[in-house]
């Protein structure tokens, strides 16, 4: 019997746990570094997005590479504004200390940011399809002309 869904793919469950014992590694430790946290928000954004990329929960609309890699970027921007505050109160509430080390109001300000984060997130998007696009073109053209 096969654990495999259809469509998975092994490639985004080895990035989840990746991503799983980087955020249990981090956990332990006593900092309060917005910049590591963000790192790994965004970790967990892209490990998430793939999954659902891969398992065909979402669907990205069609409009070629550069659509899908604007659609793909926005998507992952606007995870990581919410699973960044998340995994600030993971570790709050694991920590537990008198004075936490994330205060509320630093997680509502990066909840404020969720339109700038995945306006960015798809503006980055955008730009890597188009390379990726254009490398595609010039790979193909040097193809016809090597063969």
């Amino acid at each position: 019997m096969s654990r495999r869904t259809a469509g998975s793919d092994s490639t985004s469950r080895h990035l989840l746990i990746i991503t799983g014992i980087a955020v249990l590694l981090w956990s332990g430790l006593e900092d309060n570094d917005a910049m590591a946290v963000t790192i790994l928000g965004a970790l967990c954004a892209a490990a998430a997005a793939m999954k659902l990329f891969s398992s065909r929960v979402i669907k990205l609309p069609g409009g070629g590479l550069p659509g899908r890699a604007t659609a793909a970027g926005a998507l992952i921007g606007a995870l990581a504004c919410l699973t960044t505050p998340a995994l600030m109160l993971f570790k709050d509430l694991r920590h537990a200390h008198a004075f936490p080390d994330y205060p509320p109001g630093m997680m509502l300000a990066t909840l404020e940011r969720l339109p700038w984060w995945g306006l960015a997130g798809g503006l980055a998007g955008f730009g890597i399809g188009v390379l990726l696009k254009l490398g595609l073109d010039w790979a193909r053209s040097r193809r016809r002309t090597l063969f």
